[in-house]
């Protein structure tokens, strides 16, 4: 049975479009826990009548043992739900994660015991993909270094502690809810998959003087479920535009001058594989050959596009 010590103030956000297989088994991971949260918010775009369902069932399946609600928004993107709930949420904490994971038992135990430290003010967690293998890690994940480049695969990370990072993974997080009202959600950043969104709001939360942290053993498993087509992922030049293009906004936007121009010169000089710059490039083509040239343009462009929505910001 499942206990709701140390989770009754938590409020669990779930976004959600068209894959109510999923969200049911999202869902019912969360319910299913050893601590359960205090709502699960499921937030759908309006007029999805599968999420609609969905929910239907699900409340059936809570039986009223955690209250389960529903919202609505009409403005496409990823970030439009993520901000629609956490408007609703009553939980003093309120975790995020994506439709298409299942939470571990202890999963909500974990991430919300964190917030024991009062410094602390985003946690994020462990994600793994069943049957892949865990992407080799590099360098310093979720860190960032003096030059500007941010360490990824964060969510990869083992460990028995929670460790302070820069920023973690959207899609198994948790805020405090007064930080996550007080946070601006960029609507520049809601283009394509809001590629590293987060980023940007881990930089607002760390300069109201809040720590982040990773905590590892607050885990999901990513089922990495089949998107409906106008959120398809498979084209690879769109999202080396649109990581390219957030990203560059997103340190120019929250860099010291310094930085700024250190970063510009590292991203068009240097650069990293799949964000390319003249080095990267010239790595790149010597270990792979000139096949890797097809999307370069593309992650020059996204870059160019993010400089100057910087300028016009």
């Amino acid at each position: 049975m499942a206990e709701n010590r140390g989770a009754e103030n938590v409020t669990v956000i779930v976004p959600s479009y068209r894959r109510p297989d999923w969200l049911t088994a999202c869902v019912r991971s969360i319910l299913e826990g050893r601590a359960r949260p205090h709502e699960v918010i499921v937030v759908g775009r309006q007029g999805d009548k599968e999420t609609q369902q969905a929910i239907d069932l699900l409340k059936s399946f809570a039986k009223g043992s955690v209250e389960l609600r529903a919202s609505w928004v009409t403005t496409p993107g990823h970030m439009p739900p993520v901000e629609a709930g956490a408007r609703m949420a009553s939980g003093n904490i309120v975790a995020v994660v994506d439709d298409d994971v299942t939470v571990h038992p202890d999963w909500l135990a974990r991430i919300s015991a964190v917030f024991a430290d009062p410094l602390v003010g985003v946690a994020g967690g462990k994600v793994t993909t069943p049957g892949m293998a865990a992407p080799r890690l590099k360098g310093c994940p979720g860190q960032i270094s003096w030059y500007g480049k941010t360490w990824g695969n964060v969510g990869s990370m083992d460990g028995t502690a929670p460790i302070e990072v820069c920023s973690v993974m959207e899609g198994n997080w948790a805020w405090r809810r007064n930080l996550l009202s007080s946070v601006v959600f960029d609507p520049v950043l809601n283009f394509d998959d809001a590629s590293m969104y987060g980023l940007d709001l881990c930089f607002q939360a760390r300069r109201k003087g809040y720590r982040v942290v990773y905590e590892p053993r607050a885990a999901v498993d990513h089922h990495a479920a089949e998107r409906v087509p106008e959120l398809d992922r498979s084209d690879r030049s769109r999202r080396t535009f649109s990581y390219c293009r957030n990203y560059t906004y997103i340190m120019l936007k929250n860099s010291p001058a310094w930085r700024k121009l250190i970063f510009l010169a590292w991203t068009f000089l240097v650069g990293e594989h799949q964000a390319w710059g003249a080095a990267a490039l010239l790595a790149d083509t010597l270990a792979r050959g000139p096949r890797v040239r097809r999307n370069v343009a593309t992650a020059f462009r996204g870059k160019i596009e993010g400089l100057r929505l910087w300028i016009r910001s």
